[in-house]
């Protein structure tokens, strides 16, 4: 009888080498981190029928993997448009997707862009995240979000990620989630800080905005000055702007 314990544990426990070969498959799995987003601006005086093709479009054609997140840029010079982000999906998943089919490219084209402004909405561009300098994952999102445009200068792109570094412990420090993405192959070169707010507006009415209190606890009163130099010789120019959720208008 007692022959059969052993027996009876190798049917119900992992055996170790599956357990690695577990381990080595989701390794190799390839990370959901890369986003394709776009701006759309709805026509002057059609803003309502832009908004309800945007969400019939949405619910129509956007879901699963190919969720949209959008967003009413509140501020900057996209003000009133609407960032469109869908993701983060891999590379492999990207890939696989195939050519979008003709009934969504004809619901597209005739009424989500029949009510947008041609003249200035954005071309798509593709962004991958930065795990290694952001404070939260990929996917962790927010209602109300600050978002800061880098546009690097040629070749700098290594030393801003490197300086990115002792960023991420002031935002630690100062308790904010934030995520950094990169363009991938999209136009010039630019890192995106997404500042996730936690509670809203109303976190913006506390000190954790304030980087140069954070700098000065963590390395010294100098710290921010050098800061500040750094991104004076790798930025080319930056461009702010405040983004809030828009649920009714995003996949379900």
């Amino acid at each position: 009888m007692l022959q059969l314990v052993p027996l009876a544990l190798a049917l119900v426990l992992p055996l170790p080498g599956s357990m690695q070969d577990a381990k080595t498959a989701a390794a190799k799995e390839p990370r959901k981190e890369t986003v394709s987003t776009f701006k759309i601006f709805p026509k002057p005086g059609q803003e309502a029928a832009f908004k309800a093709a945007l969400a019939s479009h949405v619910q129509k054609f956007h879901t699963g993997s190919w969720r949209w997140r959008v967003n009413e840029v509140q501020s900057g010079p996209d003000q009133g448009s609407y960032m469109i982000v869908e993701g983060p999906n891999s590379w492999t998943d990207l890939d696989g997707r195939g050519d979008l089919s003709a009934e969504h490219m004809k619901d597209f084209d005739t009424n989500l862009l029949a009510t947008s402004d041609a003249t200035k909405n954005g071309s798509e561009m593709y962004m991958t995240y930065n795990t290694e300098v952001s404070t939260v994952s990929a996917g962790a999102f927010s209602e109300k979000t600050l978002v800061r445009h880098l546009y690097v200068k040629p070749g700098r792109l290594p030393r801003v990620m490197e300086s990115l570094k002792t960023w991420k412990k002031t935002w630690e420090k100062r308790g904010m989630n934030v995520g950094v993405w990169t363009s991938f192959f999209s136009g010039e070169t630019q890192l995106v800080l997404a500042i996730r707010l936690k509670n809203g507006w109303k976190d913006l009415d506390t000190d954790m905005l304030n980087a140069a209190k954070a700098f000065e606890e963590i390395a010294g009163p100098k710290a921010y000055e050098t800061a500040m130099e750094e991104i004076a010789q790798t930025v080319e120019r930056s461009v702010d702007e405040m983004i809030e959720f828009k649920a009714e208008l995003s996949s379900k």
